[in-house]
């Protein structure tokens, strides 16, 4: 019961990144659109486009990698994982959420020391007009977030509840597919 309702407020989370990422993409290919056409044809260019343009393509990155993490969408070996018994792959999946937990935990408690120290030094970016401790701030929290998701992970392993992989449903797919394929000839033979 708790699991699940844990399951669903991460998911809410996930959609959330996920129509903020959407619109991040927007600004940032409109910031950089602007940018260009100012500096190359109106000889004006806009301040702190640069910087804002990198600010929240690493809010993306590193947002983007803990939803991905969720979907087990990140490049992954998986010859090993369609090769070898559901049991093997469970206890595979449960044991690289542990390493997920050990390294992404690592990365958000270094990353919230930095966010605190750049706040406390009050520092400024450059050229936008906001706190330094803001391109710090993506890394904690996408760290944070890919903790939560190593636990979620490993406690799916341990209860049998893993969601299949991209790969995984896409082979099914395509053994379904033979399947009929290989069906529909022996009817027609």
């Amino acid at each position: 019961m708790i699991g699940h309702l844990a399951s669903r407020a991460l998911d809410a989370i996930d959609k959330l990144i996920d129509g903020f990422s959407a619109v991040a993409l927007i600004l940032v290919t409109a910031i950089v659109f602007l940018n260009a056409v100012g500096r190359y044809f109106l000889s004006f260019n806009l301040m702190g486009a640069e910087e804002a343009s990198r600010l929240l393509m690493v809010y993306m990155c590193f947002l983007g990698a803990y939803t991905l993490l969720r979907r087990g969408g990140h490049v992954s070996v998986d010859v090993v994982t369609l090769l070898a018994s559901p049991q093997v792959v469970r206890i595979m999946r449960g044991l690289v959420g542990l390493v997920i937990i050990l390294v992404m935990g690592f990365l958000a408690w270094t990353s919230w020391e930095l966010v605190a120290f750049s706040a406390g030094t009050g520092q400024r970016s450059t050229t936008l007009p906001v706190p330094r401790y803001l391109f710090f701030l993506p890394a904690a929290i996408g760290a944070t977030l890919s903790t939560i998701a190593g636990i979620e992970i490993v406690i799916r392993a341990i209860t049998n509840t893993l969601r299949p992989l991209p790969n995984a449903v896409l082979a099914e797919a395509e053994a379904a597919a033979d399947d009929i394929e290989t069906s529909a000839e022996q009817t027609k033979g």
